[in-house]
């Protein structure tokens, strides 16, 4: 019997419930109208049901502190973990949440996966004089173009681009848009392609890697940079966009390659101004140089894979950057995980069969269709262990 996933079975049913979810709001206004305002919160901003903060409150609360929960539309997730909220959209009401928030005494602020609310953290820390992620950063997070000429100034190697089409007449790019989350809106683009029809003021054309990608999670307290894990992904084509096939978490890296990637990450987190919060980053590997692929300074969808590798609480060490006392990082481990999505029935049976005969070696499944990158899958399922080669050698039919 897999406990872990009867529990998260349970979990997503009662996260669904709208009698649920109804009670646990008018539960929080009620205590928002009687909470004390003179002890502090901390301010935590959630896109709500286009995307929670459960991440950040859960991270806040580890800490012993108030969750002051900042959206229009929560989700019981993160009303579990919350103390008090502000009814509000944090996209279009920043400053009706800037007045509303002059009522409470303020420790911190911090967003949990989504990079739009990074521009209101800033605002929200800077009138309150709390630690801020930065003006500049929020900039490079939603404007990758922008990211790219910074990177740029800085002679930092990295894919040719352009947001003019015609410099990849005749040439294989990826269309990608300015603002952007994981792989949404990312278009493959053929050689002979007509490129003009995929112009435009919100998007940008970039040359295609071919080398391997790996993936940096971590965090950065007062300019310190803590890497907690590595990951080897692999994209697909899928429907004429780019869809994750699988992750390896801490698989075994070469010391040159690891070095390359250290480098370039460190590189581009000073580029990107990341001072303080969590941080995601991709890396292609062009011959023996790595070449930036994409940032955020938030915490990825594969948080928990990430607290499973450091054997602790990813979240609470992104939100321990924006409390004013210091909190023990957690001591990186190195633990592997494949997380893997299938995209096909074939896909779905032989996933399947390992796990059939892998039962105690599930982390997490959810074998069910689903979303994924703006994309249905068939399911997705985590393995564990002690061992990298022997995970890779368990799920080696997949793992092509």
């Amino acid at each position: 019997m897999n406990k872990s996933k009867i529990k998260a079975d349970i979990g997503r049913l009662l996260a669904g419930s709208p009698i649920l979810r109804h009670g646990a709001r008018i539960f929080l206004r009620i205590r928002t109208a009687i909470a004390p305002r003179t002890q502090p919160f901390v301010a935590v901003l959630s896109l709500g049901e286009v995307m929670h903060a459960y991440s950040a409150a859960r991270g806040v609360k580890s800490l012993g502190r108030r969750v002051l929960l900042i959206t229009d539309t929560p989700q019981l997730p993160e009303m579990v973990y919350s103390d008090a909220i502000i009814l509000r959209n944090p996209l279009t009401d920043a400053e009706a949440v800037l007045a509303e928030l002059e009522a409470f005494k303020l420790d911190g602020v911090l967003v949990s996966t989504d990079h739009v609310l990074l521009p209101l953290q800033d605002k929200i820390a800077s009138r309150f004089d709390l630690i801020s992620v930065g003006a500049e950063t929020t900039v490079f997070n939603n404007d990758k173009l922008a990211w790219r000429n910074a990177l740029a100034a800085e002679d930092v190697p990295q894919p040719r681009y352009s947001s003019d089409p015609a410099v990849f007449d005749g040439k294989a790019c990826v269309r990608k848009p300015r603002l952007g989350h994981g792989s949404e809106d990312v278009v493959a683009l053929k050689a002979d392609d007509d490129k003009r029809p995929y112009a435009g003021e919100q998007y940008y054309f970039e040359e295609v890697m071919t080398g391997d990608q790996y993936d940096y999670e971590g965090i950065v307290r007062n300019g310190q940079v803590h890497i907690f894990a590595r990951l080897f992904e692999k994209y697909r084509e899928h429907n004429g966009t780019f869809v994750s096939q699988y992750y390896i978490f801490n698989m075994p890296i070469e010391p040159e390659i690891k070095a390359a990637l250290d480098a370039c990450a460190l590189k581009t987190l000073a580029v990107a101004k990341v001072r303080h919060g969590a941080f995601h980053i991709e890396m292609r590997m062009n011959g023996n140089h790595a070449v930036p692929i994409d940032f955020a300074n938030r915490m990825s969808s594969v948080e928990r894979g990430v607290s499973f590798c450091i054997n602790n609480d990813f979240a609470r060490a992104h939100a321990s950057c924006f409390v004013s006392d210091e909190h023990p990082l957690p001591v990186t481990e190195t633990r592997p995980l494949f997380q893997y999505w299938c995209w096909t029935e074939d896909e779905f049976e032989r996933a399947s069969a390992i796990r059939d005969a892998n039962t105690d070696r599930v982390f997490e499944a959810r074998m069910v269709p689903h979303r994924m990158n703006g994309e249905q899958c068939f399911g997705m399922i985590t393995f564990f262990h002690d061992d990298a080669r022997q995970l890779l050698k368990m799920v080696e039919s997949i793992a092509n």
